[in-house]
């Protein structure tokens, strides 16, 4: 039976390249030669792609070195880089060979990643870095905070997360809001952007998550709610964490992080004579800062930090 190398995790595959399934069921009779998964970070000294071979496997993984050459070459510069071969054992216990090379490819810069074996077989890939995005916002001092991310070239936001930073805050006891434990509560907000001209527009509604919160923090500390009015969170601070990532990075359905998608052969690949997707992108996080009135018209009491000062500690 063959056997075929796919990455079952998430793509946030930004920041590291993590365990892969194996045994998954591929199209028979293939002759494609190797699978690749990885990303080219341009905030990253050094860039890692997993590299599997695409063949029968009747007896477990070795240690060996893979039958392999990796290459890539910057199409700007011309320069070739020589990628080393590293194995490691993933959660499963299963070897993962992951190819590592020190270079910084450049913003919207582009590439060409080519794994080569003995005979001749080889996959290719082509990638696209995009470019710098920059992050604007305003709340029209309501609950809606509109997000803008614009670059100058195509890009897509792969993962959009809100972080909310809370405590329990009771009016009548005034040291509750820096007493309390502090919790960060994090919120998926993937596939709720809309296309603009150079980027991407975004709404977050501050409110929507306010009784999730709620309940997950009673989980995490015990503490009992008992009149809205008098009691709730506190909001100490709140921020945005995206992954910008290249235009190929587009799967059918729109979710990139949907394991089905990932598991099945060429469902998501953008590699020639193989499987997988190696693709360009970067996180970026932004801090955001809603108005006094904007926080009043939720449910949240206003502990955000605006000046540079902190309310249990004092200014800065």
């Amino acid at each position: 039976m063959r056997r075929y190398y796919f990455c079952a995790v998430p793509l946030l595959l930004i920041l590291s390249l993590v365990g892969c399934e194996e045994d998954v069921a591929g199209p028979t009779g293939v002759d494609e030669p190797f699978s690749m998964y990885g990303v080219f970070n341009p905030r990253l000294p050094m860039q890692t792609v997993l590299v599997g071979p695409v063949e029968d496997l009747l007896f477990p993984e070795t240690r060996e070195a893979l039958d392999a050459v990796v290459t890539s070459t910057d199409l700007g510069s011309g320069k070739v880089y020589v990628w080393q071969d590293s194995v490691v054992a993933n959660a499963t216990g299963q070897l993962d060979h992951i190819y590592w090379a020190d270079f910084t490819p450049g913003y919207g810069s582009r590439h060409r990643m080519e794994v080569v074996r003995s005979d001749g077989a080889k996959s290719v890939v082509n990638i696209e870095i995009p470019g710098e995005v920059r992050i604007n916002y305003y709340d029209s001092n309501t609950r809606d905070i509109m997000v803008t991310a614009k670059g100058m070239s195509d890009f897509l936001l792969v993962r959009i997360d809100v972080i909310y930073s809370v405590r329990f805050y009771d009016k009548f006891k005034s040291n509750t809001p820096c007493s309390t434990p502090l919790k960060n509560y994090t919120f998926s907000y993937n596939n709720k952007e809309i296309e603009i001209e150079n980027g991407w527009e975004l709404d977050i509604n501050l409110s929507l998550p306010y009784e999730t919160m709620r309940s997950y923090y009673h989980d995490d500390t015990g503490i009992e709610f008992w009149n809205p009015d008098t009691d709730g969170l506190a909001l100490f601070g709140i921020w945005l964490d995206i992954t910008v990532g290249s235009a190929d990075w587009d799967p059918p359905g729109g979710d990139p992080s949907d394991e089905r998608v990932l598991v099945h052969p060429g469902t998501l690949s953008n590699v020639d004579n193989g499987y997988g997707l190696v693709a360009g992108g970067y996180n970026e996080e932004t801090v955001l800062y809603p108005s006094f009135r904007a926080v009043a018209d939720t449910p949240f009491f206003d502990y955000i930090q605006r000046d540079g000062g902190d309310y249990c500690l004092g200014t800065l």
